[in-house]
C-alpha cells in the first residue's frame, strides 16, 4: 500500500509518515495543492489523505480537480472544520471521508482501509483453466456451456478453486464448505466430490481433483 500525505502542518505529516513506517506502509508527503496535483502525474498511490487547508490550492480544490480528471483514487479530507454543510460539500465534490482533526493514527488507518474496500471492484467470477465461476449467479461454465451444479458442489468447487494445489482433507472440507466444526460420519463428502468430479472432468476432459491416499483432495494446478 502507498499513501499520499498531502498536508502543510509538516509535525502532523512526518507523524504521519512515520506511524505508516511502522506499519510496513509506504508513504508521500506534499505541502501544497499544486504539488499534490503534480505528484500524480509522476506516482501511483492507493490513497490519498488530504488537508483541508493548504497553500496554492485548498484540499477541496484538489479533490476537484482529481475527479475532474478522472482519478478514482480514495480521497480522506483531514480537516479543523466541524459543521455539517461544509462536510457535506466535500463528499459531493467527491471526497470519500472526511476526519476531523486532532485524530488518532488507529482512526486513520481504520479509515483508509474501509475506503479502500469499499472502493475496490468486486470480483463476480473465478476462473480455473477452462472453467469459470459466476460468484453471483451461482453458476459453472466450462468454457461458454453451462454445467449444472448443486449448491454443495459449486461451494465445494470454490473451496477447491481457491485452495488449487494444497491438499485438503476431509476436516478443513467440513469446516469450510458445510460450516461443520466436526466430521459427520456419513460419506457426505465423498459422495460430493464424487458428483463434482464427474461433472467437471466429463466437461473439462482431464483429471482435476486427485485423492491423496490418507491425507484428502488436491486440485491440480493447471
Amino acid at each position: 500500500m502507498k499513501i499520499l500525505i498531502a498536508e502543510d502542518d509538516a509535525a502532523i505529516a512526518n507523524s504521519l509518515r512515520k506511524n505508516f513506517a511502522d506499519e510496513n506502509i509506504e508513504s508521500e508527503i506534499t505541502s501544497d495543492g499544486n504539488a499534490t496535483l503534480t505528484i500524480f502525474e509522476k506516482e501511483k498511490f492507493d490513497a490519498l489523505l488530504l488537508d483541508w487547508r493548504m497553500p496554492q490550492k485548498s484540499g477541496l480544490e484538489v479533490c476537484k480537480i482529481l475527479r475532474k480528471k478522472g482519478f478514482n483514487i480514495p480521497i480522506i479530507l483531514l480537516t479543523a472544520v466541524t459543521d455539517v454543510k461544509s462536510k457535506v460539500e466535500a463528499l459531493n465534490i467527491g471526497a470519500d471521508d472526511y476526519i476531523t482533526k486532532p485524530f488518532s493514527f488507529d482512526e486513520v488507518l481504520a479509515r483508509i482501509n474501509a475506503v479502500i474496500r469499499r472502493k475496490s471492484p468486486i470480483n463476480i467470477e473465478i476462473i480455473f483453466g477452462k472453467m469459470r465461476l459466476n460468484l453471483v449467479e451461482h453458476k459453472l461454465f466450462v468454457e461458454n456451456t453451462e454445467v449444472k451444479l448443486t449448491e454443495k458442489e459449486f461451494d465445494l468447487l470454490k473451496y477447491f478453486i481457491e485452495n488449487k494445489g494444497m491438499i485438503l482433507n476431509r476436516e478443513n472440507i467440513c469446516q469450510n464448505v458445510w460450516n461443520y466444526n466436526f466430521t459427520p460420519e456419513t460419506n457426505i463428502v465423498e459422495s460430493t466430490i464424487k458428483n463434482l468430479r464427474k461433472k467437471i472432468e466429463l466437461n473439462c476432459d482431464k483429471k482435476l481433483i486427485k485423492n491423496i491416499y490418507g491425507e484428502g483432495y488436491i486440485l491440480l494446478e493447471e
